[in-house]
């Protein structure tokens, strides 16, 4: 990301911080940030509440808070539609533990749901949900997902389903925007 804000020219209005979003270094969390996202991170932590509370901290009043995570709600979806493991699909009802490949290790899914009620209980307010990948990935052939004109043509139902009931509760991935209240 840094290196992105530094090839946009942006890096005085962009700060990148790598760092454990449980142990935040001090001058981070004093709160003046204007944006923060905690994208792609809940599945992998133990106590998602805590770690909401940590990542809200560096944010200002006001301030906009983006949480992005794989949806427990697709896990049968992806099982039935990508891999036809229908067997799995059922037991993927019943469970909120899977696995990645990618980083052989075990995930914990959450639903837009449930962190909605974090959120609100930490104060968040002004609270959002979208749907991120709601077609894309039930689209079994990859290949053709890298042709530009049926990427141009898949990007419209997804941006057309991202808000929209009951397809942003299927989605892959959900995002949650939110403000921190102001007191």
């Amino acid at each position: 990301m840094a290196g992105r804000a530094a090839a946009a020219g942006l890096t005085d209005l962009v700060a990148c911080v790598e760092a454990d979003a449980n142990a935040l270094p001090a001058d981070i969390v004093r709160g003046a940030f204007d944006v923060v996202l905690c994208h792609n991170l809940l599945q992998y932590v133990d106590d998602v509440r805590h770690t909401l509370a940590a990542s809200l901290a560096p944010l200002r009043p006001g301030g906009l808070f983006s949480v992005m995570a794989i949806n427990r709600h697709s896990a049968p979806l992806t099982a039935a539609v990508r891999e036809m493991d229908l067997a799995a699909a059922t037991a993927a009802l019943d469970t909120d533990q899977s696995r990645t490949e990618m980083f052989d290790s075990a995930l914990t899914l959450h639903t837009a749901e449930e962190i909605t009620r974090h959120l609100s209980d930490l104060g968040c307010q002004d609270l959002r949900h979208y749907g991120i990948r709601t077609v894309c990935d039930y689209i079994v052939d990859d290949a053709r997902k890298h042709d530009p004109a049926f990427y141009d043509d898949l990007e419209r139902p997804e941006l057309a389903l991202t808000a929209r009931h009951p397809y942003m509760h299927t989605a892959r991935l959900f995002q949650l925007t939110a403000r921190k209240h102001v007191a």
